[in-house]
């Protein structure tokens, strides 16, 4: 279990993240809600250990986040960025084959059985038709999915990604977090994801996680007996008493009641 307890975060001389404290647990998607500027992405970086925090305890399985190397930290925590942040000149299951690198010895390259893997993952993952291509080539749905098989190749405990769907249109949307749900129910990693739309977090998400006013709003499982009720009143705390919100099998449906 990965566990954040009071973590507390200042940027520019502002306070961002105030006492956050949550669990990220094996097997599970949990997807961080908020509005703009409500640190879901200072959330994400605090974790990874690239921004500092002025407070708070980050473990991983029992191990302090802070005292491990960079190595084993690379191989209890994979990230996805917002936006990409390089890799165009590669093929695609060349890019995808460095998130062995951890796992590799310093100094090392991946070789023919990473890249064989690499292209067993693309596959995995419904994108196969990637293989061979450049990533300068890809859309920007294509390349979303290749940098989740880059960290599927790192096999950490846990995953993060901060708005992975954010840039992809409504097909591709519920495709990648499709994939991304059905990896970490069958590798039993935990998964934290940032999204801006609470549809795609009810529909995908096992734990729901509200940040507001730099603390957490709510932190909810689906199997809550109070689930919807619980989320529909942070949700009209994060947009207004106006928001009106449906349920139904699988999905959620919001609207805003007119004047």
């Amino acid at each position: 279990m990965l566990s954040v307890e009071g973590l507390t975060v200042c940027r520019g001389g502002r306070l961002v993240l105030d006492g956050v404290s949550f669990a990220l647990r094996p097997g599970e998607v949990t997807a961080v809600l908020g509005l703009n500027g409500a640190g879901k992405t200072t959330l994400i970086k605090a974790v990874l250990g690239f921004i500092p925090q002025q407070g708070g305890r980050l473990t991983a399985d029992g191990q302090a986040l802070d005292k491990l190397s960079p190595s084993a930290r690379a191989r209890k925590l994979a990230y996805v960025p917002q936006s990409d942040e390089g890799g165009v000149s590669y093929r695609t299951e060349d890019f995808v084959s460095m998130g062995a690198t951890a796992s590799l010895g310093a100094f090392a390259r991946p070789g023919r059985e990473e890249l064989r893997r690499a292209q067993d993952i693309l596959r995995a993952l419904s994108c196969g038709s990637l293989i061979g291509r450049s990533m300068a080539a890809l859309s920007g749905g294509e390349r979303r999915m290749a940098y989740l098989a880059r960290a599927v190749m790192q096999d950490a405990a846990y995953l993060l990604l901060d708005e992975p769907a954010a840039s992809l249109d409504f097909s591709r949307q519920h495709s990648f977090l499709g994939s991304l749900r059905d990896y970490v129910r069958r590798r039993g990693a935990g998964c934290l994801l940032s999204v801006h739309a609470p549809e795609l977090a009810y529909a995908y998400a096992d734990r729901l996680l509200v940040l507001h006013d730099r603390r957490v709003l709510l932190d909810v499982g689906r199997d809550g007996a109070q689930f919807e009720e619980e989320l529909a009143r942070a949700l009209r705390t994060l947009y207004g008493p106006a928001l009106r919100m449906e349920v139904w099998k699988g999905g959620l449906a919001l609207g805003w009641e007119a004047p």
